[in-house]
């Protein structure tokens, strides 16, 4: 399968919106057939070889080594693939290791006694035509999921928190500040929701750090030189009242404080904060000098 050009539906009323959590039946199934063409194929046999008998080339797969390595390095999986149930997290796990191994088959020299070729690999044209599919077909259910260069599944989000997440490259000056950023960005980008809760407290972190930088003597006061830096009064008066708004609310839910009283962030709510509060660090950091350029 190679990636599919955009549908007639595609075309005319744009691509499927990105936000489905949880994998539609026709999504899981057209991974998992993915997944079983590809080890059919022999794109794994360069990690799981057979050789041929009249010399010393690979000439297919070695399914049999397969199964044990795949049942201890993925809880849950079965050999041969899908006898029970697979949840999403099993099957993403399965998707990655199937794509951390693919290797693109190619006839090398030929046998003519056995009627066959060696096959030669190109790992790299393997993982990018594997992640390609993974990720077409995971646009086209309208998940909330990618495929990422290093083969992983990551949870990119809804626009918003992926337009700001894009936007978010600090360059303040304060190492402290910078590494809460990026490790809020690297955790949002996770698949489980508690690593998403633990990047928006991250995000809310580094915005009380970024309210500390223009005077460290004197909060208040670096909050006016802070807030000085937007020339337009009008929309000066805005973002003072949103920094006050989410000040208030990473205090009454379960973000900087976890006494008994705090609300817990409720999953689906997840993506409205970080992408109000990415959004807010982007626009102060860009105002503020302190955002890297492009």
């Amino acid at each position: 399968m190679s990636t599919p050009l955009p549908s007639y539906s595609e075309r005319l009323h744009g691509a499927a919106a990105r936000t489905q959590e949880s994998l539609p039946e026709p999504t899981a199934e057209g991974l998992k057939a993915l997944v079983s063409r590809r080890i059919d194929g022999d794109f794994l046999a360069e990690e799981f070889p057979t050789y041929c008998s009249d010399g010393d080339g690979i000439d297919g797969t070695n399914q049999y080594s397969i199964g044990p390595d795949l049942t201890a390095l993925v809880p849950g999986s079965t050999w041969p693939l899908w006898q029970e149930g697979t949840t999403d997290e099993t099957l993403f796990d399965i998707v990655e290791y199937v794509g951390q191994r693919v290797s693109k088959p190619s006839n090398g020299r030929y046998h003519e006694y056995f009627r066959h070729y060696e096959l030669e690999f190109d790992a790299k044209a393997g993982r990018a035509q594997f992640r390609s599919e993974v990720n077409a077909i995971l646009s086209r259910g309208g998940t909330v999921f990618e495929m990422d260069t290093q083969m992983q599944v990551q949870r990119v989000g809804s626009p918003e928190v992926q337009a700001a997440l894009r936007q978010l490259r600090p360059a303040s000056g304060d190492s402290k500040l910078d590494e809460l950023l990026e490790t809020a960005r690297k955790l949002y980008l996770s698949r489980k929701s508690t690593d998403r809760a633990t990047a928006i407290e991250k995000l809310w972190d580094a915005f009380e750090r970024l309210k500390t930088l223009d005077d460290p003597s004197d909060k208040k006061r670096s909050v006016k030189k802070l807030l000085g830096h937007i020339q337009d009064s009008a929309f000066r008066d805005i973002i003072e009242a949103e920094m006050t708004s989410l000040t208030a609310l990473g205090n009454t839910f379960q973000i900087r404080h976890h006494e008994v009283g705090k609300h817990p962030v409720p999953v689906d709510g997840q993506d409205y904060l970080a992408a109000r509060m990415g959004n807010l660090i982007v626009l102060l950091l860009d105002q503020s000098g302190r955002l890297a350029a492009v």
